[in-house]
């Protein structure tokens, strides 16, 4: 006894091994996440319309059938050839969003079978669009797209569902237009585009009209004022010892001298600018002979011509001035008297 029973787990388990991808995938079923199936059965009535299988481990006699369905959300493309108000052709890619009914997938298996996108959702999807589309223009579809899906989903969902399959939702992803109309709608867009810009170019203008009407009758405000009380004057010395500093503050700005016969605008001489510090001004003075190409041609004798010029450079620098208390002229600098001591 202890021989057979070995001798039968042997073939037992060479059974096992050699059916095993047999088994495998007509006997233990695992279904997968998001995966459902309904079961055929071949002595009892065929399809189980009361009974829908979930997700895990499945074991089915070898002479039944389990088919598995994804009940998970998909996604399928489709592209529809579909005719305008007008007969133009239309090319319209779509995409639809779908999943079988989990309560009804029995009744889909046994209906429509696993085929059903082909069967069920495509054509309905394609039948729909080209009754929609042919109540537009061309040029409607670009504007009207919303509109347009919502007729669509509203007559294909209807129909959808009464095959045991639920329609989520629909998007258009593409519309192709013949190439000439395509460019002539484009224009048209474009013109009425540029017709808006005009628009707004005009408003723009007459708002910056209104702003420099206003403007200028504060400016006509501000000077009638200023000349009623008599101070017009003050006002444009006020102006130009104020352009007069920012002038002086300018990096290449030496000596700025300002002023009038009547004592108007003050000397101002060469004012840093207020964010740097203050620095000593240097005089640059000038050699009044000129400078010798070669030290050897010099000539030292006191009776030659350049000792002479020299000396007399020498008397003229060491003169002092005494400023007086002439008014500043409109020519520039007041004039100043020589001293007659050397």
């Amino acid at each position: 006894m202890r021989n057979c029973f070995i001798a039968l787990v042997l073939i037992g388990s060479f059974l096992v091994v050699y059916f095993w991808p047999f088994l495998n995938d007509r006997v233990f079923m695992s279904l997968k996440s998001g995966e459902n199936g309904v079961l055929w059965r071949r002595f009892f009535k065929g399809t189980d319309l009361n009974y829908t299988y979930s997700e895990g481990f499945h074991l089915v006699m070898p002479w039944d059938r389990l088919q598995i369905y994804n009940i998970r959300l998909q996604q399928t493309p489709h592209k529809v050839l579909a005719l305008c108000k007008n007969g133009l052709p239309v090319e319209i890619e779509v995409s639809i969003r779908h999943r079988p009914e989990r309560g009804l997938l029995p009744l889909l298996h046994s209906v429509v079978g696993p085929n059903y996108i082909d069967t069920v959702v495509k054509p309905e999807i394609e039948a729909h669009v080209r009754a929609v589309v042919s109540q537009f223009e061309p040029a409607e579809l670009y504007t009207s797209e919303g509109y347009i899906l919502n007729l669509i989903v509203q007559g294909a969902s209807r129909e959808i569902t009464e095959r045991y399959v639920d329609l989520d939702d629909l998007l258009i992803k593409k519309i192709i237009l013949p190439a000439k109309i395509a460019d002539a709608i484009e224009s048209k867009l474009t013109e009425e585009q540029r017709i808006f810009e005009l628009e707004f170019r005009v408003q723009q203008a007459v708002k910056e009209a209104q702003r420099k009407e206003i403007e200028s009758k504060g400016i006509l405000t501000f000077q009638e004022a200023v000349a009623s009380g008599g101070s017009f004057k003050d006002y444009l010395r006020y102006a130009g010892i104020q352009a007069t500093v920012e002038l002086s503050k300018s990096e290449n700005a030496k000596i700025v001298v300002i002023g009038g016969a009547d004592g108007g605008l003050p000397l101002i001489l060469n004012l840093p600018p207020d964010d740097l510090p203050q620095k000593p001004s240097k005089i640059a003075s000038k050699n009044p002979l000129p400078a010798p190409t070669n030290p050897a041609e010099v000539n030292l004798d006191p009776t030659s011509d350049l000792v002479k010029r020299a000396s007399a450079a020498t008397i003229k620098t060491s003169e002092s001035f005494t400023p007086t208390n002439t008014p500043i002229g409109t020519a520039g600098v007041a004039p100043q008297k020589k001293s007659d001591t050397p």
